[in-house]
């Protein structure tokens, strides 16, 4: 338990709240035992109060008046000191508010509030019914009479001045409205005999009650869950005079219920035996736990086995009493790999993702904190999972864009998973077919240990791979298929065989124009096309959410009957592929369609062979293994290449890699053929090879006359509001600031310019990129911008290691 603050003495508080830096208060004596790191605390902030987090003791500063704690609400603090500490390193290093930060951490729908607000007193009401008083006061009165207690800032100006009389005249008070959190801890009823009572003594005098005296029977041992002891026919009614005749009692404590039902699980398997090399990995991993900071890349192909080796070095970390945290970039994914973890550790295992209700994520939470489970298995922000003696971190497809944050705090989980790992002396395992550059990179500077898993444990190899190029093979009437894929697609089916088919766009069409004038449908609000959804019959952006049905006349020429839907989106293609091939059964993976527990039930039924042709975004791509799937069919390779993003190549080269290698993992041989524009591009070429060092040698090369990571470092600097004029006219002066700071600093100022996705949620948004040698120099300029002060309806953001340029 951390040491408590002496009376009188002060703390700083990361209120929960986008403020700057820390807030120092005085800590009153009947707070002192509990105000302590960690402890989630309520604090006066201007004019409200809010919710915050202790992050450490402070010295009180002579001359400089402080207030106080309004209250501390924890009973045991929220927080470890070491995931405070963990939080401030972030704030620090992405350039954020500690706050927000913090809040990050804490499980969602915990937080509290209270507002000041004023209320009628009984002599008030009195008052009103005399009708005797001035028109304002009345009104003010008969205000608060009908609404109830409300913040003074709420009431009509009118009544406001009024306000100060009224509370004189003890017509009405001030006080507190505390805001409760939104999600309360799950409780269960749980009995056991009451103090004095003897479980034999008891039972012989319930020899006529068989009931009664069963229960007893049971609770010898001790206190049992009421659900359990009530199951059986007319156990309940038994309870119930148990309870009244005092025997036994009946108390509420947390619940220990885990996410993932036991009966949901698949049965414990005995763990296979390790191939030579997993034998090898795991070997080298397991050497290093409890021998302070390791970090691990493993490099293995795709099907190689790489999450069995995860399970024997955390069977390994369990053994020597440590605890886990596994990540994965896709919440899909979770339920799949949790369910596997947990058929190997039981209920060892609790699952972080927010995919679950928030009443269920904060169950599994309070499960880790307590040591109830030792392993949190989940998305990006499990990295924050509250365990205790971390042993290991694993961060599985490392290499995944969705463990960067891109709102909000913009924090990349697989880097602060090093770090939390070096501060806990734990180890941490960094796994992907497919690494980062950054990573990869790191590991040929020895920053991690490589090691590499070259083959699949099963007979089978990698798939082969053909490249279709498009200007020679043309694609059918609708633009998706050439011959040699549409044959292979046949083939696969009449054999009894899955297909996959990859498209890295959603709807039915991506975008819809009139032929007559050209002009096309534009969101309002973005810089982009409307995409048409067939099953909604509406246009949607997918920025913004925006929603419009198709016109039937032209907006721009008048024309009646010219507009057309053009372009492939994965519901346009699953339609097509129903109609081509009727008799297969056929589904679509796309954020449209598959959000949690329904993106859980299609990849089931893939799974248990109900599908025969699954359409999909990249959410195809992740990490799933389906023994059925024996081709793999890419429509365009050529998506990502286009973009004007500096990881466009990598990104492409990644998701062809992973998406083929969900092919030929039974005991088929397994077939991929993708179609492009381009089959000389280094990330399509080496991707049909399998070729990932081929590929990393020339992306690295290319990086490198650019100085973009690893060979440099980058922040983006971003800049939005709704008046694009002032937008540009504050991107200049930031450029100039910069400019100024990195002078001496050698860092490069890139921009200003438009961005890439000029206008979004009808904000206009322009950014600047500041290049440079390491993160200090960056940091120095960063935060000279810091001091330039803009417009309030302006917004500037600070992202620290961008993964996109968009």
């Amino acid at each position: 338990m951390p040491e408590a603050a002496a009376p009188s003495a002060c703390v700083e508080v990361a209120a929960l709240a986008p403020v700057p830096g820390l807030l120092t208060y005085r800590v009153p004596p009947r707070l002192a035992a509990r105000a302590v790191p960690g402890a989630r605390v309520l604090v006066p902030l201007g004019g409200r109060k809010l919710g915050g987090v202790i992050v450490r003791a402070a010295a009180e500063a002579p001359g400089k008046p402080l207030r106080d704690l309004i209250d501390v609400l924890d009973d045991e603090p929220s927080l470890t000191a070491e995931l405070v500490a963990l939080c401030a390193w972030i704030a620090d290093y992405y350039e954020a508010p500690i706050g927000e930060v913090v809040r990050g951490a804490l499980p969602p729908g915990s937080g509290g509030g209270a507002t000041d607000v004023v209320a009628i007193t009984d002599a008030g009401r009195a008052a009103l019914e005399a009708r005797a008083l001035p028109p304002r006061r009345r009104d003010l009165l008969a205000e608060l009479a009908a609404r109830g207690p409300r913040p003074p800032r709420a009431l009509p100006a009118r009544a406001r001045a009024e306000l100060d009389a009224v509370i004189a005249a003890g017509w009405a008070a001030s006080g507190e409205q505390r805001t409760a959190a939104r999600v309360r801890e799950a409780t269960e009823r749980w009995v056991e005999l009451a103090a004095g009572v003897e479980a034999e003594a008891a039972a012989k005098a319930l020899a006529r009650a068989p009931r009664r005296r069963a229960l007893v029977q049971a609770l010898a041992a001790g206190a049992l869950p009421a659900a359990e002891l009530t199951a059986a026919a007319g156990a309940a009614a038994a309870l119930r005079e148990l309870v009244r005749a005092g025997t036994v009692v009946v108390t509420h404590r947390p619940s220990v219920r885990a996410a993932v039902p036991a009966s949901s699980l698949p049965a414990a398997a005995t763990p296979p035996t390790l191939s030579s090399e997993q034998a090898a990995a795991h070997a080298a991993i397991a050497g290093a736990l409890g021998g302070g900071f390791a970090s691990f890349l493993l490099h293995g192909i795709t099907g190689s086995g790489k999450t069995e080796v995860y399970l024997h070095v955390i069977a390994d970390a369990l053994a020597a009493g440590r605890t886990a945290i596994v990540l994965v970039p896709e919440i899909s994914l979770t339920p799949q790999l949790a369910a596997r973890f947990a058929a190997r550790f039981g209920a060892e295992v609790a699952i972080l993702h927010s995919g679950l209700s928030e009443r269920d994520r904060l169950a599994e939470w309070q499960r880790l904190r307590r040591g109830r489970a030792r392993i949190a298995v989940g998305a990006r922000s499990a990295v924050f999972a509250p365990v205790a003696d971390l042993g290991v971190i694993v961060v599985d497809e490392e290499h995944d864009g969705s463990f960067k944050q891109e709102e909000g705090v913009r924090y990349w989980a697989r880097d602060v998973a090093l770090v939390r790992a070096q501060r806990a002396g734990a180890v941490c395992v960094l796994g992907s077919a497919t690494p980062s550059l950054e990573s990869f990179h790191g590991a040929a500077l020895g920053r991690h240990r490589l090691l590499t898993l070259t083959e699949r444990p099963t007979p089978r190899p990698l798939p082969t791979v053909e490249v279709i190029d498009l200007r020679v093979h043309l694609p059918d009437a609708e633009g998706m298929l050439s011959a040699p894929l549409a044959e292979a697609i046949g083939g696969a089916l009449a054999a009894g065989d899955q297909v996959i088919l990859f498209l890295n766009r959603r709807g039915f069409a991506t975008f819809v124009l009139c032929t007559a004038c050209g002009a096309a449908s534009r969101c309002p609000n973005c810089s982009v096309s409307l995409t048409y959804h067939q099953l909604q019959d509406r246009l949607l952006c997918h920025y913004c959410g925006h929603g419009e049905r198709v016109a039937e006349v032209c907006p721009a020429c008048k024309t009646r009957g010219k507009i057309e839907r053009k372009g492939l989106g994965t519901e346009r293609v699953a339609a097509a592929m129903s109609a081509r091939f009727p008799t297969a059964r056929v589904a679509r993976l796309d954020r449209d369609v598959a959000s949690g527990a329904r993106a859980e039930a299609i990849l089931a039924r893939v799974a248990r062979r109900e599908v025969d042709l699954l359409v999909g975004t990249q959410m195809v791509t992740k990490g799933h293994d389906f023994p059925g799937v024996t081709l793999v069919g890419v429509l365009c390779a050529d998506t990502g290449l286009s973009l004007p993003d500096f990881r466009g190549a990598e990104r492409t080269f990644q998701l062809l890699t992973q998406v083929a290698g969900r092919a030929g993992r039974g005991e088929r041989a397994g077939r991929v053929v993708i179609q492009t524009y381009r089959p000389t591009e280094p990330a399509v070429a080496c991707a049909a090879r399998h070729d990932y060092r081929g590929f990393y040698e020339v992306e690295l090369a290319a990086r490198a006359e650019l100085r973009y990571p690893p060979h440099g470092r980058l922040v983006a600097v971003r800049i939005d509001g709704p008046v694009p004029a002032a937008v540009a006219e504050t991107a200049e002066r930031l450029t100039a600031l910069a400019l100024a700071a990195g002078r001496d600093q050698e860092v490069t100022v890139l921009g200003p310019v438009a961005a890439p996705l000029s206008r979004l949620r009808g904000r206009t948004r322009w950014q600047l990129w500041l290049r440079g040698p390491d993160r200090a120099a960056l940091r120095r300029v960063v935060r000279a911008l810091r001091g330039l002060e803009v417009p309030p309806q302006i917004r500037v953001g600070v992202d620290v290691d961008p993964v996109s340029t968009l």
